[in-house]
């Protein structure tokens, strides 16, 4: 896809957004540490991105470059709550690669997206936590081919998912880095 087109598709969608009071919240510099003051996480940004909170479900979305070309993503779904895609649900004490298992299923039941192709699926820690590690690739309705590494947590009745998509091309590599630096970062806030 031309730059032009997306610059276009983007201008469109943020006037979009704009017009009909889906944004809440301005995007802001990222300054290193950022704790959500719902969702129950603290995590150290990358200097020099930008960020974005999603008002009613706390999302946190980050980018430098644009959320076309690399975008850091941490959401967070209350367990057995249906998934956007699919039927599967999240269930508290599933094993990380079953729910690895749902989120992936998730995506590849999204009809805006074709080709996925799961590269790698493992287990990993998050905060102290078992969790999964799975890169995949698809691609968009444009044809633009994304790699996308997404992490998830379960924590009692929560899920969190940390995610990082890029164009595979150049943005992919470029800040995988970044992405990994973040994850590290992450930490789950607990009631005491």
């Amino acid at each position: 896809m031309p730059a032009v087109t997306r610059a276009t598709i983007t201008l469109l969608l943020a006037t979009l957004f704009v017009a009909t009071g889906c944004v809440t919240a301005p995007w802001v510099p990222t300054d290193g540490a950022y704790t959500s003051p719902v969702d129950r996480y603290a995590i150290d940004l990358p200097q020099g991105w930008m960020r974005w909170t999603q008002g009613e479900d706390g999302r946190l979305v980050v980018t430098r470059d644009g959320v076309l070309l690399q975008v850091i993503m941490i959401e967070r779904f209350r367990v057995g709550e249906p998934l956007k895609h699919t039927k599967k649900q999240l269930a508290r004490g599933m094993m990380p690669q079953e729910a690895a298992e749902v989120v992936l299923d998730n995506f590849s039941s999204n009809k805006d997206i074709s080709g996925l192709e799961v590269k790698d699926n493992r287990p990993t820690t998050i905060s102290g936590k078992p969790g999964f590690w799975t890169v995949f690739t698809y691609k968009t309705k444009d044809e633009l081919k994304l790699k996308v590494v997404y992490c998830g947590v379960l924590d009692g009745e929560w899920f969190y998912g940390i995610r990082y998509s890029a164009a595979q091309r150049h943005y992919f590599d470029k800040d995988l880095k970044t992405f990994e630096t973040v994850l590290r970062s992450f930490k789950l806030k607990t009631n005491a």
